[in-house]
């Protein structure tokens, strides 16, 4: 989205990659702690009021496979592709893409930030990256 667009559409984006470790979650348990983040996102965004998403995004990758999580809408919820490997999974890499309408940049940071809060207390986060 180029700053004019996004200035006439009121709308903001936001995108965060961190790596994570674990002393080792199973592949069942990363996937729903990912869909409740990015759950709760979404219902943090609808409560915000006058807003509109238009996509909720995660790409998790691990050693042997992945995890692709997409939301646009809050009741359809999130359509997931689960292709983490079986087993303990101690490390890897999340991608979250965020944007909506009615919502400004530094606001969604502000959300994305506290969506991962739960997560935080599973596994031992490091921001790599983040961008409007």
């Amino acid at each position: 989205m180029n700053d004019d667009t996004k200035e006439e559409a009121h709308a903001g984006s936001f995108g965060l990659r961190l790596a994570f470790k674990s002393t080792g979650i199973e592949r069942k348990e990363l996937n729903n702690l990912m869909t409740g983040t990015i759950l709760s996102l979404g219902k943090d965004i609808d409560d915000y009021g006058k807003t509109l998403i238009g996509h909720i995004k995660a790409f998790i990758s691990v050693p042997g496979g992945s995890l692709r999580i997409n939301m646009v809408d809050l009741k359809i919820g999130p359509e997931t592709d689960d292709r983490l490997p079986e087993g303990n999974i101690s490390e890897g890499e999340i991608r979250l893409m965020v944007a909506a309408i009615g919502i400004s940049d530094k606001e969604l940071k502000r959300l994305s930030q506290k969506s991962l809060e739960p997560m935080s207390r599973m596994l031992r986060l490091e921001v790599q990256t983040h961008e409007h």
